[in-house]
């Protein structure tokens, strides 16, 4: 009976946590299209200032250019995401292992 109660009181948060992960993936999704552009602009930017013989701002171009890419932090954030979806499977497995248990002791 006990579980049964913390159970449905802990649905809506974890209802609100799945939601929340999924708009922050979706964000996330869009944020690295449009980081991309951005990528493209530094690398150029950086050839420029190596050409023009400022090498200094040349490789912090190249440094924003790698941290903007794909694998700077995009790829913190996609794994960060994985994680959250991993600890969130986690306690809904928690939450759901009882009536399933429960449920084969009756089958």
């Amino acid at each position: 009976m006990m579980k049964r109660t913390l159970r449905i009181a802990l649905t809506p948060f974890m209802l609100i946590a799945r939601l929340m992960l999924g708009l922050a993936a979706f964000i996330s999704s869009i944020a690295s299209a449009v980081i991309g552009l951005a990528v493209g602009l530094f690398a150029v930017l950086s050839v420029i200032e190596v050409a023009i013989g400022y090498w200094q701002n040349g490789i912090a171009f190249m440094v924003l250019a790698l941290l903007a890419s794909p694998i700077g932090l995009p790829a913190v954030a996609n794994f960060l995401l994985n994680r959250m979806d991993h600890i969130l499977g986690f306690f809904e497995g928690l939450l759901c292992l009882e009536s399933a248990v429960t449920w084969r002791r009756f089958v």
